[in-house]
């Protein structure tokens, strides 16, 4: 892949078997030629003993104590690492130093020699990168604007993020939101760097004849969503689009964060759950037309990029969404609609067209790849 190909990579990101978005194709790109560390979550906030899913990662993460990193695929292994979330007071910053430091230096003497990349997924990053910058890069690769999150402390995010920007030979962007906005507080270069996608994963949706088991029953035209299901999924607007259109059967793929009980009696509204990424390209077969209903009142939605928009066109499904900045570009292929009537007139356009193949095809030259490629050479030139 590149000169820097002994380079050892830490990244700090989200847990290794959460629902894939960037962060995991890039990693695993560079994984194929370069030992990665992935670092599971360490944490934006602190955790709520109350709350299920909080306390289950707890018990998941103390079952797995102190245990070494587990070798995933090619040169990526994951390390669960045991930290102090969210630290405020000099003590426990220091003790999660020396914890980490402790954890990550017995896996770095076993991913070789060379240099070291810290990549900062996320900017609390900052407080765990070795003080001594002899032969390491640090990469802020951001993928969100952090503080427009409800359920963090800004503030303290905002820190992290400044402090990280700092001590970063480079940054990356993926929306243009995210890129002026961190030019007005970076020293140094940023890069606008959009999405990628498995192309030949998803294009290969245009040759598939099986229907998904569960999918057998439902009506056509299918209006397709997948991803996480949070409160920013406008389910109020599919609520609406579903009474508007009871003969469409709108399908709605991911894990629920939000209560759906108000669509216990809406017959033509399907939750299919979670399905894994290598899936997905078997229902994107299925979509008719695909939808992307955030909610624009949400303050996040303005940076946002959605993986999912290259891979939905790569698999020549074409798309309608709220007026989400970053898809403006993509012209006829992601219709934009802001009131029900305009979703309804934007999804019966779409339905009318007939040219799959096109549309995957403009998408060819975003593969993974060769977005991962551009990034390496970005990131070379910083000299170590």
């Amino acid at each position: 892949m590149s000169k820097d190909s002994h380079h050892r990579i830490v990244a700090f990101t989200k847990d290794w078997d959460d629902v894939p978005t960037c962060t995991t194709h890039i990693l695993r790109e560079m994984g194929k030629s370069m030992p990665v560390l992935w670092v599971n979550s360490i944490g934006t906030r602190k955790p709520d003993l109350r709350h299920p899913s909080h306390l289950k990662r707890i018990i998941k993460r103390l079952l797995v104590g102190f245990k070494r990193a587990e070798l995933k695929e090619n040169k990526i292994r994951v390390l669960s690492p045991i930290l102090i979330p969210k630290v405020q007071s000099k003590l426990t910053l220091w003790i999660n130093r020396k914890l980490f430091a402790w954890q990550v230096g017995r896996e770095l003497r076993d991913m070789g020699d060379g240099g070291i990349e810290y990549w900062c997924f996320v900017p609390n990053a900052v407080d765990l990168l070795p003080s001594d910058k002899t032969g390491v890069r640090v990469v802020y690769y951001c993928v969100d604007d952090w503080t427009k999150f409800h359920y963090l402390d800004t503030e303290w995010v905002a820190n992290k993020e400044r402090a990280l920007l700092k001590r970063a030979d480079i940054v990356f962007a993926v929306s243009r939101y995210l890129e002026r906005k961190l030019k007005e507080l970076s020293e140094v270069a940023v890069h606008y760097m959009p999405h990628g996608v498995e192309y030949n994963k998803f294009h290969k949706a245009l040759d598939i004849d099986n229907t998904p088991q569960d999918m057998g029953s439902i009506p056509r035209p299918v209006i397709g969503f997948y991803g996480n299901i949070y409160q920013w999924v406008d389910l109020g607007l599919v609520m609406k689009l579903a009474g508007r259109r009871a003969d469409w059967g709108f399908v709605m793929i991911g894990d629920l964060f939000v209560d759906v009980s108000q669509f216990a009696d809406i017959d033509n509204v399907y939750f299919l759950g979670r399905k894994e990424h290598d899936e997905l390209p078997s229902y994107c077969a299925t979509f008719n037309v695909a939808i992307i209903p955030y909610d624009m009142s949400n303050l996040r939605m303005e940076s946002v990029s959605p993986v999912k928009s290259r891979e939905l066109l790569a698999a020549g499904v074409p798309i309608v969404a709220s007026d989400i900045p970053e898809l403006r570009e993509f012209g006829c292929d992601v219709l934009i609609a802001e009131t029900v009537e305009e979703w309804i007139t934007a999804i019966d356009m779409q339905l009318a067209r007939k040219d799959n193949d096109a549309i995957s095809g403009k998408i060819i030259g975003d593969d993974w790849k060769k977005r991962v490629d551009r990034i390496r050479d970005i990131v070379e030139i910083i000299e170590v």
